[in-house]
């Protein structure tokens, strides 16, 4: 034990002698030394046992004893500025701290206060400290625990996130968490100032477009890319309206957010309603001020505004693993469509039927369609189809009911894209088809 104990006194000796340390920064780095203990406290109890030492090796003359007493009074440590006084040596004048700079003392304390109130402004239960120190800070703390050669400290951030998170705990009442905060606080003491970002906030819901004509995603003008320009009369946008905007906007004014990140499970084209339960989307709410909003008033909201365009159902709250999820979805869950097919010869409704079972668990092979080959790679697709049932016949038309793989291009399963979808309905009938129109009715969840 006297071992151990001699050791903490040796290195104390050693950090002492080398630098003016203030009593935080002196006690982090015997920091998992003892409990219920703060650095100050640590700080000062080690230096206080300096003095001690120091001062009865001032009665035999050392040099060494004086240039620690120096050290540890540059820091206005009170018993070793009284000591050198005592003793008529010179006291030096107070200098900052060589580690922190004084950053943990009065800049800590005004950015932690800073950060309390800007959080006034914000819905949460929990939150995380972070900080940005000077490099300089960051480059003296490794020096120095180089120099002593033990891992008994910690970190100058660690100590501005317990003591700043402390402080902000007793203004807000809220509580810390390190996993899943709603709330993140930076302190940066480069600039001097706070950083709060709120964590985002997911949903997931299904939309119905119960028009045709609108895309699902904001459409950027392709000659001014947004900035406007005479050609989308100085929009920004090709169309006027997107499923996305129609429902994000009233959930970023709902959560007084800085944006929203709207994610499908797939897309259908421009001319394709969404109808029966759905499309799955999910929402990202980006830095939202509001967390707790009742999602039933929200989707009313919604649906009221879209005037029948779209329609929202079923908006919950969940997390970030939706995203991926739908993503993977989209590739692979069983749809339902509905289209009403032109023919450009009339056949026999049972001849039609036929298209029954031959697609009955057909395999697609198809190659990316020609209308989209200006935005995506050419390549070879394999997709399944479920069922196919032709349900009304009249004149040159048909509808019929298609089951698929999510991922498959339907309009080019019908007509065959000039050979790159195969089998195709064209093939199988013989003779031209066109899609009049196109309908999800339903996407597996």
């Amino acid at each position: 034990m006297l071992s151990a104990t001699s050791k903490v006194i040796e290195k104390a000796l050693k950090l002492a002698e080398r630098a003016a340390l203030c009593d935080k920064c002196f006690g982090r780095f015997f920091a998992n030394l003892g409990f219920a203990l703060s650095n100050e406290a640590r700080g000062s109890s080690l230096k206080t046992v300096i003095c001690m030492i120091a001062s009865s090796l001032l009665n035999e003359g050392s040099q060494e004893a004086v240039s620690i007493l120096r050290n540890i009074a540059r820091t206005g440590f009170k018993v070793a500025r009284e000591l050198l006084a005592k003793n008529g040596l010179e006291v030096p004048e107070t200098t900052p701290c060589e580690a922190c700079g004084g950053l943990l003392y009065e800049p800590l304390e005004r950015l932690a206060e800073e950060a309390a109130a800007s959080l006034l402004e914000y819905d949460f239960n929990t939150y995380l400290v972070g900080c940005r120190v000077p490099g300089n800070v960051v480059e003296k703390e490794d020096s120095l625990r180089s120099y002593l050669e033990v891992n008994w400290g910690e970190s100058i951030k660690r100590e501005i996130n317990r003591e700043a998170s402390l402080i902000i705990m007793s203004k807000s009442g809220k509580k810390p968490d390190l996993r899943k905060p709603d709330i993140l606080v930076i302190l940066d003491f480069h600039k001097m100032k706070v950083e709060i970002k709120p964590s985002p906030i997911f949903m997931y819901g299904r939309y119905r477009k119960l028009v045709r004509g609108i895309p699902q995603s904001k459409w950027f003008c392709s000659k001014c890319r947004g900035g406007g320009c005479p050609e989308c009369n100085w929009t920004g946008k090709r169309y006027e309206l997107s499923v996305e905007e129609l429902i994000t906007k009233p959930v970023v004014e709902a959560f007084k957010a800085r944006g929203a990140r709207f994610h499908g499970a797939g897309r259908e084209d421009i001319d394709v309603r969404v109808l029966g339960s759905g499309r799955p989307f999910a929402i990202e709410v980006v830095e939202p001020k509001k967390r707790f909003i009742d999602l039933g008033e929200l989707q009313q909201k919604i649906n009221e505004r879209s005037q029948g365009i779209v329609e929202v159902l079923n908006l919950s709250y969940t997390d970030r693993s939706i995203i991926g999820k739908l993503k993977l979805s989209a590739h692979v869950k069983k749809k339902i469509y509905r289209a009403l097919v032109e023919m450009e010869e009339p056949l026999e409704r049972e001849k039609l039927k036929a298209l029954n079972n031959y697609f009955q668990g057909a395999i697609i092979k198809q190659w990316t369609p020609k209308r989209v080959l200006h935005r995506r790679a050419d390549k070879l697709r394999t997709k399944k189809v479920y069922e196919v049932r032709v349900i009304d016949v009249k004149d040159k038309t048909f509808e019929v009911l298609i089951k698929c793989q999510g991922g498959l291009y339907v309009k080019e399963l019908i007509h065959g894209d000039e050979g790159r979808t195969a089998p195709s309905f064209q093939e199988v009938l013989g003779t031209k088809l066109k899609v009049l129109e196109l309908d999800v009715l339903d996407v597996e969840d």
